[in-house]
């Protein structure tokens, strides 16, 4: 049975990697795409993204999780 340090661990590692593959996904697809309403909300989403990711990186550090 996992500790609530290892949940923690795991639960941050796990939302960090999504956070990183929505990102690329969301600036491929911005790429892929002409029309500039979608290429600009798709940029949104991968920022929005890229905030997350950083923020779960901050919470990580408090957390003393590697």
């Amino acid at each position: 049975m996992l500790t609530d340090q290892e949940l923690m661990n795991n639960a941050f590692k796990e939302m960090l990697f999504q956070e990183e593959t929505m990102a690329k996904k969301y600036a491929q697809l911005g790429q892929q795409i002409t029309d500039p309403r979608l290429q600009q909300m798709f940029q949104g989403m991968e920022q929005a993204a890229r905030n997350h990711y950083s923020t779960l990186t901050s919470k990580m550090q408090q957390f003393a999780i590697v």
